[in-house]
């Protein structure tokens, strides 16, 4: 786009890039650079090195951004080059083999936005109840099997099987459409998402859990199997297995936990976190 500032025309390109695989950046290209345009849109397969870039937050996003400047430079490497073999063997091995772990109290003093690994205990879990007395539905190290039991109707509910928004019933008994995914009014049974608080050094954050990830959780088991039992001739239900893995969860206060999130710092111009946002990405035994 091109556009006056201070009585000057200003042009730039906002590019996405990939350092590591299937994770987008921004790559903002100002002024005389943005003058290599065609030849970026014919190799925009390839591979590009650039050279002093300068990085910053985002104000709206508070994703970190990648600007040129006056002193950046940028080339595009033959395949055979020997920093291009080695990206590419980087790249091939997939977010896992770039990403170190870290511990939560130093990823808090980077306030560094993107995907980040940390150690960490699960202490609560968090689930919105309309049924509950405060609209919540809490477990934690004080809440017993039982009542983890009595409640698993409580943080399921029936969605929209394509786009997973929760349905309501009328007066007849029958599930109202999702007027979003007509013609398809195909019904599942979802987890319903959690806020899930974890604990490492003394610190704890807040992390949010998407009901996919709530299912991978409790050992795929599907949200509509919980009345089911394992066996014809037993009476151990699903259900009692989720209600067990999730008491396991918030009451093993020795149990460590390998956290893959997408970590969202939105700073005020001095550094200081406005806002802090965890979403979990995925979630492994720490052997």
């Amino acid at each position: 786009s091109t556009y006056s500032y201070r009585g000057e025309k200003q042009t730039k390109i906002i590019l996405a890039v990939e350092q590591v695989k299937d994770r987008h950046y921004t790559l903002v290209l100002w002024g005389a650079v943005a003058a290599c345009c065609p030849q970026l849109q014919r190799k925009k397969d390839h591979i590009w090195q650039f050279k002093y870039l300068f990085a910053r937050h985002n104000p709206v996003s508070g994703e970190l951004e990648l600007h040129t400047t006056p002193w950046s430079s940028f080339e595009c490497l033959f395949d055979d080059d020997k920093r291009a073999v080695e990206f590419k063997e980087k790249f091939d091995r997939g977010v896992k083999s770039l990403m170190s772990v870290t511990g939560l109290p130093a990823h808090l003093e980077e306030k560094r936005s993107g995907v980040i690994q940390v150690r960490a205990h699960i202490s609560e879990l968090k689930f919105a109840a309309a049924s509950s007395p405060c609209g919540q539905l809490v477990f934690n190290a004080r809440t017993s099997l039982q009542h983890i039991f009595d409640s698993l109707s409580r943080i399921t509910y029936p969605g929209c099987a394509k786009c997973g928004l929760e349905l309501q019933m009328d007066d007849n008994k029958i599930y109202k459409q999702c007027l979003s995914c007509v013609p398809l009014n195909k019904v599942k049974m979802f987890y319903r998402p959690a806020l899930m608080t974890v604990e490492d050094g003394g610190y704890d954050i807040p992390v949010r859990v998407v009901p996919e990830l709530m299912e991978k959780m409790f050992l795929g088991i599907p949200a509509d199997w919980l009345n089911k039992t394992i066996e014809p001739f037993l009476d151990t239900t699903y259900g009692m297995i989720v209600a067990d893995l999730c008491h396991s969860l918030v009451t093993d206060s020795k149990a460590s936990y390998l956290l893959e999130m997408r970590s969202q710092f939105v700073l005020d111009e001095n550094s200081y976190p406005l806002e802090k946002n965890f979403h979990l990405l995925g979630l492994h035994i720490d052997l």
